[in-house]
């Protein structure tokens, strides 16, 4: 498993128990979202995956990504994969 820190402290639409943070992994060798919950003795681990191809993601739904995060979007603002994740539309949790 190769995990790359994505996000930092972020809060999950899914998490209805309380309102921790979260940091956000991605599994390069999976394609998985992994997130493991803040400042608890036992952290809780969501896992997600992307409904797309992120090829088909990138080419297709990048401008409907950056537009949700940013509201305005200029040439020079590139998509990242914490903003597929962020975005919602095209994850689909796992466990």
């Amino acid at each position: 498993m190769s995990l790359d820190l994505i996000l930092e402290q972020v809060e999950l639409a899914d998490n209805t128990t309380n309102d921790n943070t979260f940091d956000v992994f991605y599994d390069i060798n999976t394609k998985q979202f992994h997130a493991f919950e803040n400042d608890v003795d036992e952290p809780r681990e969501f896992i997600y995956r992307l409904k797309l191809r992120i090829f088909f993601i990138v080419k297709n739904h990048a401008k409907e990504i950056l537009e949700y995060r940013l509201g305005r979007v200029t040439p020079q603002d590139e998509l990242t994969i914490g903003d597929i994740f962020i975005n919602g539309k095209f994850i689909k949790k796992i466990n």
